[in-house]
């Protein structure tokens, strides 16, 4: 990912440059090798402004913040542009599978009735993603409506299950 960093009426220091780096450099999953990512930083004022564009394939996002502290402008942007990156690879992911999904032999959702007088039906959905780490777990929990999700573990291989709490926080179950 090739990621190009602009001041505008403003000196950017090794420090900060390297602060933005690993704030963009998480998305690079999405992104491939040959990703463009070009953010500018611009002070006017008390007013300071991020403005990042990330092209890549299918992908291509914008954005814009501005806060009074160019740390926290920067920490909201990456996490804007994460979103916006989750839900066009939801999309992008979504569209193929339905269309796999049609042609297989399977259905993806079933009903399963017990006996008369017995438990209540069940309805079965089945989902196939690939792993993912427990950051981006949580980035698409925070894209979705629902309170939990379900994945496999990228750097363990195992199953667990991410929940949001009210209060905002999150809880994240494993197998032992």
């Amino acid at each position: 990912m090739k990621l190009i960093i602009t001041g505008r009426r403003l000196e950017i220091t090794k420090a900060f440059s390297q602060y933005v780096r690993k704030r963009f450099k998480k998305w690079s999953t999405f992104l491939g090798p040959n990703a463009a990512v070009h953010v500018t930083l611009e002070v006017e004022g008390y007013r300071h402004q991020v403005e990042a564009v990330a092209k890549d394939g299918p992908y291509s996002v914008t954005g814009k913040q501005t806060t009074k502290d160019m740390y926290q402008s920067v920490d909201l942007l990456s996490e804007k542009i994460g979103r916006q990156l989750m839900r066009q690879h939801e999309k992008l992911t979504n569209v193929k599978s339905t269309s796999r999904a049609r042609t297989a032999t399977s259905p993806q959702r079933e009903k399963i009735r017990m006996p008369a007088g017995q438990a209540p039906v069940i309805d079965v959905e089945t989902i196939a993603g690939k792993p993912m780490t427990q950051e981006e777990a949580v980035l698409q929990l925070l894209s979705r409506r629902k309170s939990f999700l379900v994945f496999e573990d990228a750097e363990n291989g195992q199953l667990a299950v991410l929940e949001k709490q009210k209060d905002g926080s999150f809880r994240l179950f494993v197998k032992e």
